[in-house]
């Protein structure tokens, strides 16, 4: 489908609902647009939203509003578009953090938070870089190979596994559950008018709990320095309850995942694509810099594109008015190129004065792991160069099908 088209001066906005508005590219021409209207966007769709529609926020003055409110913007009827419920969510996902508030959101945040701090990240990086050098390896007698294969899903995918203390054969289980999740919530057939798709990842859910129930009695006959043993004494001293136990390992396996494989994979395309991006990239690097391009790569790829809010009550919101149970989806992927946040938003520039995104959201709910998915990006420019590993395209990207996911399936390249 066309992402935008412009007739007789008139800019038409695709349907931001539809995953097949993303199929292409992100529809940024769309986003821009709408910043420089007035108040918020009404997207009408009767996928996951029970007022006929919902409100696309897109500005980064406006997101941050909302994710400092969770007493009038809610997380417990889902936290991502469109997996919402139109009231308390029912089954595995009550217990996610993702879909909690405060208290219970401060109670179970600080069960992680300490494991994710940049100072511990910065202890993982020697097992990181090796996992890096390994996936180098792998194709050093390779003249072509699928990029997204070879280093965006194997890279990640060791490392949550790492992180978790679970076994690295189990690589392609954790991923093939990962994907599956994320697949499971762009499922729309047979919805009824207004209901979401949270109900379609209960069965992958219930797989992931029970491996990780059988990780945990292996963890606890035989406690290692990983996050499982960490949720394991939690749950001992009554910090966490099973089911809660269950969605953290749930959370790490799936988000620890799927934020970083599609960093690796759309960073390596930028650059592969564009000889300025590549220019920058290679100068950050020389200059020791590559932390701050990462940065930029996260900021302007966006990997989880939006978030989602309920509004628990009928609310003036900047002089809109918003009623109760209206969803309200916000778009990082927007809001990292708003204008009046950076200058020269769509370009890519490690340099530049404005250092705060969205990339990992803001707030109670700002990703834990967001020192941890760009230091892997980071190590992996780095050996990549150390490495002399030099690649070009060699073949069509091929994008997901997801509006909530910026992802990339397939990168296929060659050896220059």
């Amino acid at each position: 489908m066309a992402l935008s088209t412009v007739e007789d001066a008139a800019f038409v906005i695709p349907d931001l609902s539809d995953p097949g508005t993303y199929v292409d590219d992100v529809p940024h021409a769309a986003f821009a647009e709408i910043q420089r209207r007035p108040g918020l966007y009404w997207q009408p769709t009767t996928l996951a939203a029970v007022n006929g529609g919902f409100w696309a926020v897109t500005r980064f003055a406006d997101i941050v509003a909302i994710e400092k409110d969770p007493a009038t913007f809610t997380s417990t009827r889902g936290a991502a578009y469109p997996q919402m419920m139109d009231g308390p969510i029912d089954g595995p996902s009550k217990d996610n953090i993702m879909m909690s508030d405060p208290p219970r959101h401060t109670r179970l945040r600080r069960v992680a938070a300490k494991g994710f701090g940049p100072r511990v990240v910065a202890n993982f990086e020697p097992w990181i870089r090796e996992i890096v050098r390994d996936a180098i390896a792998s194709v050093a007698d390779r003249d072509e190979f699928d990029f997204v294969e070879e280093f965006a899903r194997t890279i990640p995918a060791y490392v949550v596994a790492t992180i978790l203390g679970t076994p690295r054969e189990d690589r392609k289980r954790m991923v093939d559950w990962t994907t599956e999740l994320f697949a499971a919530g762009q499922r729309t057939e047979g919805l009824a008018e207004g209901e979401g798709t949270l109900a379609n990842v209960v069965e992958t859910q219930l797989e992931v709990a029970a491996y990780a129930e059988q990780i945990r009695e292996i963890k606890r006959a035989h406690p290692a320095d990983d996050m499982c043993t960490v949720l394991n004494g939690c749950v001992d001293r009554g910090e966490i309850n099973d089911a809660e136990f269950l969605q953290w390992m749930t959370l790490i396996m799936g988000a620890g995942y799927e934020t970083t494989h599609t960093a690796i994979g759309q960073s390596m395309r930028m650059y592969l694509e564009d000889a300025e991006i590549r220019e920058l990239t290679d100068r950050a690097l020389a200059e020791g810099m590559i932390g701050r391009a990462v940065d930029e790569y996260f900021r302007l790829i966006s990997p989880p594109m939006e978030m989602a809010r309920t509004a628990v009550r009928d609310v003036d919101f900047l002089g809109q008015q918003i009623r109760e149970r209206d969803v309200l989806v916000l778009y990082y992927v927007a809001a990292n190129r708003d204008p009046a946040v950076f200058s020269e938003p769509n370009r890519f520039n490690p340099w530049r004065p404005e250092t705060q995104t969205l990339a990992f959201g803001s707030g109670i709910h700002r990703c834990l792991g967001a020192h941890l998915a760009k230091l892997e990006v980071q190590i992996l420019w780095e050996e990549l160069r150390a490495a002399g590993l030099r690649l070009r395209r060699n073949g069509a990207p091929r994008r997901g099908w997801s509006n909530f996911i910026n992802q990339l399936n397939e990168l296929p390249v060659a050896r220059v």
